[in-house]
């Protein structure tokens, strides 16, 4: 691969493993508590596609990754304040923060609610020091809900809606009203998973939304059932199934 190659090649980091690859082709390579040596095992595959200069996306699975909806106050003055009130959400809602934990979050909105991740400091450590050791270039590093809907965003046609992404025995489903997110989770599906996010998006569109308007699910895998009246729509899957 030259070093001016245009060619993205996408990185899956799992709560034991990393993925590169779709498919038959699919290079999956498995660790213990962070990712280091899985990634320098990558690098040194001939086929890994690990060269100087090369461009990577990174995603953490969701089964990684804590997420919430950000409403912010008003008054925050820059970013210090910002940083500090997320600090205290993370806190109070998942019991996560520094050191062992870094929060991501798009930078300069603070008028409309938006979607930030916490993902383990090793994991984030282990992906910067391999990206400097090979020289690397890297494009969005993200949560694997995030990527999913900046990847589907264009398809999400519909202002009153959710999106889920199912992969691997866990849905994310996040939640919108007028085209602002309202709420996000994400848990494992178990023997009453389906039947819990179901209620749990019945609840939101009749807290959100107008009495009789119906929304749309737009599904990433199979999803949760609908309440009456929506639609559900199947998406295209990244094709990190397997």
């Amino acid at each position: 691969m030259s070093r001016f190659s245009a060619e993205v090649r996408s990185l899956l980091i799992e709560h034991d493993a990393i993925r590169v690859g779709r498919g038959a082709t699919q290079k999956r390579l498995g660790y213990q508590w962070a990712p280091d040596a899985a990634l320098t095992a990558l690098a040194a595959a001939p086929d890994g596609g690990v060269q100087r200069g090369s461009r990577w996306d990174v995603v953490f699975a969701d089964a990684v990754v804590r997420y919430l909806i950000v409403h912010w106050p008003p008054g925050l003055r820059g970013g210090p304040e910002c940083e500090a009130f997320l600090a205290l959400r993370f806190r109070e809602v998942h019991g996560v923060g520094a050191p062992e934990w870094r929060i991501v979050v798009e930078r300069g909105a603070t008028d409309f609610p938006v979607i930030a991740c916490a993902v383990p400091a090793a994991h984030v450590e282990a992906v910067a020091a391999w990206g400097r050791e090979h020289r690397l270039r890297f494009g969005s590093v993200t949560g694997e809900f995030v990527a999913a809907y900046n990847r589907v965003r264009p398809e999400l046609d519909n202002p009153f809606g959710a999106l889920a992404v199912q992969r691997d025995g866990r849905v994310t489903l996040g939640f919108w009203r007028d085209a602002q997110w309202q709420s996000l989770r994400s848990q494992p599906l178990g023997p009453a998973g389906d039947a819990s996010l179901a209620l749990y998006l019945e609840s939101r569109s009749l807290r959100s939304g107008v009495p009789g308007e119906a929304g749309v699910l737009y599904c990433i895998g199979e999803g949760p059932r609908v309440p009456a009246g929506w639609r559900k729509v199947a998406l295209h899957a990244e094709g990190w199934e397997g």
